[in-house]
Formats: structure tokens, sequence, C-alpha cells
């Protein structure tokens, strides 16, 4: 049996840790939802969403079939309404978990918009639709936006 032996300039050392392995939060980072929301952001998605939301339902005309579908309208509309809640006590407090709350409203919103002529609640698509569907998609974008600002 053969010993070996190794001398110093053969050995291994370990190897350096890296040092970025667990790298400082930089200023690129995204911001948490408890931050401070900026400017007027809290105001201005909420008079979007009342300007919005009231002119699409006083342009929607009454449902062709009131009960089509009515599990997934429930569901859409407590999500609608849990949405404002957070929407509301973040833009109270000026959080940015409001625009996240809105984020999440217009998202529901834009899928009751869609889900309105496919499920027989309303008989066709008139000018009214189109009007609801870009206004939930403006208000996705201007949540979008918030969140980033």
């Amino acid at each position: 049996m053969a010993i070996i032996e190794l001398s110093p300039d053969t050995v291994e050392s370990p190897p350096e840790p890296e040092a970025d392995r667990f790298p400082e939060p930089s200023a690129t980072a995204p911001a948490a939802l408890t931050d401070r929301l900026g400017g007027g952001w809290a105001l201005f998605l909420t008079a979007a969403w009342v300007t919005i939301f009231t002119t699409g339902a006083a342009l929607e005309p009454a449902p062709t079939n009131g009960h089509a579908m009515p599990l997934l309208a429930a569901l859409l509309a407590g999500a609608l309404m849990l949405g404002w809640m957070v929407m509301a006590a973040g833009f109270a407090q000026r959080r940015r978990y409001g625009a996240a709350g809105s984020l999440g409203a217009a998202g529901v919103l834009v899928a009751m918009t869609i889900a309105c002529p496919l499920s027989g609640h309303h008989a066709g698509i008139g000018a009214w639709w189109w009007f609801e569907l870009a206004g939930s998609l403006a208000l996705v974008a201007a949540s979008e936006a918030a969140l980033r600002a």
C-alpha cells in the first residue's frame, strides 16, 4: 500500500465565497406594496374608476338573460368588490397595494366585459361594449403605471 504525500503547492484551497451571492437591494429593485403611493395616483385612479365604471354601467343595455351563468357572475362580482376594498384601503393610506387592488379589479372588469356577450347575458356587442372594453383596459394600464411609478 502506498501513501501519497501532497506537497503544499498541489493542495487546492477552498473556493472563495462569491461576493454577490446575496446582493444588496439596489435602486432598481421593485418597491414593496406597503411603500407610499407617489403623487396623485390615488386621486387619478379613483376618478378614473368612478368615471369609467359609471359611464359603462349607464351605457350598458338591459340584459337579454339576467340569469346567465349565475355562479360565474357571482364569483366575478365578488372578486371585483374585493379588489375595490383593497384599492380603497390602500388609497386611504396612500400605499401601493391600493394600485395593486385597482389592477386586480381592472383585470376582473376585463373578464366581466368579455364574458358578458359570451355567456348570453347580452345578445350582442355594441358601442357600449367597446367602451367598456377600452375603459377596463385603460384602468389596467393606469394601475400598472401607478405600480411602476
